[in-house]
């Protein structure tokens, strides 16, 4: 029993990266209808760049500003250059061109910093606490990790459900033709979703990137797991998203540690498919209108 707990709390960490990705991925959804497989590339590329900021200042805090920014400018970029004239002509052509800038985001990164694995600093502790006299799997870093996602959540929740921005960036999700003919700016509404899931994928990006090496293919497993939690949780809920990538986290974490690291991608694709055959709206979706 104190090793399943051990492995459900060492998957806490990981979930709240896996949630964060998760919530980029439905912010996305949610503003133009489009899964944005290239959202792992932009992670990665903005993580780069954290990484060259941090080498030339020191500051791990200017270099995840440094991060946050050009996510924002990257997510703004894809949407008005490659989804916006795209999505004009087939939601599907649009979800193609998704893989179309992953690849070539990652074909970007090899290229300006080479296609070798590279180290990035670990800004906090991540040896386990020792607490009540014996060690925890949880380390300083996990803390700040699950205080990021935390903060974040907690700032879009707010965001959607008490501001008049999150009041139009609902109502262009839910339909973008009435929106517009209620006086909303359809347009910048749908950039200001992808800026924010820049900026949610580019923290996302800095978190995991001190727990494991960086390359241009490294953030590519963790789409699979952020695709399985926000499809499970429901592509439209932001708190499906944050359950089940936590709750993906801890799961891996456990097969992880009863059986071996490589059997996690199929845990996680086997649950995506039970999802499909069973509630393929998502535990937290729903199919009925909605008022806003």
């Amino acid at each position: 029993m104190t090793q399943f707990l051990d492995y459900v709390l060492g998957g806490i960490g990981s979930g709240a990266i896996i949630a964060l990705m998760a919530l980029a991925l439905v912010l996305t959804w949610r503003a133009t209808r489009v899964v944005n497989f290239a959202q792992v590339g932009q992670a990665m590329f903005t993580t780069f760049i954290a990484l060259s900021i941090q080498t030339l200042t020191g500051s791990w805090f200017i270099a995840l500003i440094g991060a946050i920014v050009a996510g924002a400018i990257l997510g703004v970029i894809v949407q008005y250059l490659v989804l916006r004239p795209v999505k004009r002509m087939d939601t599907s052509g649009a979800i193609i061109a998704t893989f179309g800038v992953l690849i070539a985001l990652q074909a970007a990164a090899g290229m300006i910093w080479g296609g070798d694995s590279q180290a990035y600093p670990q800004p906090f502790s991540n040896t386990a606490i020792s607490l009540f006299g014996r060690e925890w799997p949880l380390s300083v870093y996990d803390l700040v990790v699950i205080g990021f996602a935390g903060v974040l959540v907690v700032g879009l929740t707010l965001l959607f459900t008490r501001t008049s921005l999150g009041l139009s960036m609902r109502a262009t999700a839910f339909n973008p033709e009435v929106a517009r003919l209620s006086g909303v700016r359809v347009g910048r509404t749908l950039t200001i979703g992808w800026a924010l899931a820049g900026v949610v994928g580019a923290v996302a990006g800095v978190l995991v990137a001190p727990t494991s090496a960086i390359s241009p293919n490294s953030f590519d497993i963790l789409l699979v797991f952020a695709f399985t939690a926000a499809v499970i949780g429901g592509l439209d809920s932001l708190i499906g998203a944050v359950a089940l990538g936590i709750g993906t986290g801890l799961i891996l974490s456990v097969v992880s540690g009863y059986s071996d690291s490589s059997n996690a991608p199929v845990v996680a694709l086997v649950l995506l498919a039970l999802n499909l055959a069973i509630k393929p709206e998502g535990i937290f979706g729903h199919n009925s209108a909605r008022s806003v």
